[in-house]
């Protein structure tokens, strides 16, 4: 094994150039594409054990389906391994009873993003980069915040105005330096963090644009597999700019190759009404999408983008080549399967909820089949956006005093005594 594991080069998908693993790049250097980790199959075929008998631990039991990283660089927070909950109510009540959600709520900031970042800031420190920025809707920030804390790693956090109060505060929370970033649309995102590594030098860990972050989204699929036992039919995943759902659309395609399972499931990016450009572009049958929508008419802010990275080409091909759907959701769908999330016992943000209320509204269409096995990601804690839990909950309605008459005439009226 080379020493940069079973890893070979970057290749670019734009212009298909060949890019050694340990340069400090973002983006393609001849044209600015966006870049690709290629594999050894061998050497994957000769790692496949880790499959067999799996154990929750963190993303790095799959180390070897990653970039190496040499132990001193590794930074971690004991992110991965989080529970596959089958669902008790809301799978049965809609005839689907292999209903499962990855719950990535448990995550050390509450969030997916984790998993990027450990192995991107690790990354990172292991082929020398200095400094790095990000931008961020709230989410990615706080998890750049503190893995680059945790690695003593400089770097700036752009993160929208749009964000709540309680993201931005945690992204200070971690020591992070921070700047709210005003912008018209994710156009301008786009073309502002294009040229801070094209003018400016930066090392960006934006997703995509890094092209280290969504290897470790591929350990949903490794994860997945290993708890079940077998390939879901669907996997439901929340959608930004679509790390999540390319990086799990990647894992599933490298257990096929190596031929640990002989399927892979139908991926479905979910995305806010408001803003869903990729659900236009696969309904239209277009090459690229195209910016759509308004990113304040939703409550689903870490998914509220209303411009593709890179025309989303990528996430174009994970839901044609995967036979997958591209979904859409309301906001009173969201906080409905909010709701439905809490009686299983999870408390998602907004965005998180997406998948379960596009799940939803698949077997309402008759898209599911009773014997099929679905998976949603639930990407976030509810404690990111308090202030829409409080919109779908309520304050208690009983009050009592410490007095055991009291106690017992409640419980009398609850038909619990």
């Amino acid at each position: 094994m080379s020493e940069n594991g079973n890893a070979l080069y970057f290749r670019c998908d734009q212009c298909g150039a060949e890019v050694d693993l340990r340069e400090h790049v973002n983006l393609c250097p001849h044209c600015g594409g966006l870049l690709e980790v290629q594999y050894d199959l061998e050497g994957l075929k000769a790692s496949a054990g880790v499959f067999h008998d799996y154990q929750r631990s963190s993303i790095w039991r799959y180390r070897d389906f990653m970039p190496a990283v040499s132990d001193k660089s590794i930074v971690t927070l004991g992110e991965g391994g989080t529970p596959l909950v089958k669902s008790k109510y809301l799978g049965p009540a809609l005839g689907i009873e292999n209903l499962y959600f990855k719950n990535d709520t448990l995550m050390p900031t509450g969030s997916f993003k984790d998993r990027g970042y450990s192995l991107a800031i690790s990354y990172a420190m292991d082929i020398g980069v200095q400094r790095g920025i990000t931008y961020s809707s709230g989410n990615a920030g706080a998890s750049f915040a503190a893995y680059s804390a945790r690695a003593g790693f400089p770097g700036v956090v752009m993160v929208e105005y749009q964000a709540s109060s309680m993201k931005k505060t945690m992204i200070m929370l971690y020591g992070a330096n921070t700047a709210v970033l005003d912008f018209d649309n994710f156009a301008q995102i786009e073309t502002m963090l294009d040229k801070a590594v094209t003018e400016l030098g930066c090392y960006s860990f934006v997703n995509f644009i890094n092209p280290i972050r969504h290897e470790a989204m591929k350990t949903y699929a490794y994860e997945i597999y290993g708890e079940l036992g077998r390939v879901p039919d669907y996997s439901f995943h929340p959608m930004g700019t679509g790390g999540g759902a390319w990086g799990t659309w990647k894992g599933y395609r490298e257990l096929a190759a190596i031929g640990v399972t002989d399927k892979v499931p139908k991926i479905v990016p979910v995305q806010p009404e408001a803003v869903c450009w990729l659900k236009r572009a696969v309904d239209s049958g277009a090459e690229v999408a195209e910016m759509y929508g308004d990113s304040t008419k939703t409550i689903a802010q870490s998914i509220s983008g209303n411009s593709p990275l890179q025309g989303g080409r990528r996430l174009l091909r994970a839901v044609r080549e995967s036979g997958g759907m591209a979904m859409a959701v309301s906001d009173t769908e969201i906080m409905e399967a909010m709701a439905d999330l809490g009686h299983e016992g999870i408390g998602a943000e907004p965005s998180s909820a997406s998948s379960v209320a596009a799940f939803k509204q698949a077997v309402k269409a008759g898209k599911i089949h009773a014997d099929e096995t679905v998976v949603c990601v639930i990407t976030g804690t509810a404690f990111k956006q308090p202030s829409v839990v409080e919109r779908i909950s309520s304050l208690p309605k009983y009050s009592l005093r410490a007095d055991i008459g009291e106690l017992k005439g409640l419980l009398e009226r609850l038909h619990l005594l």
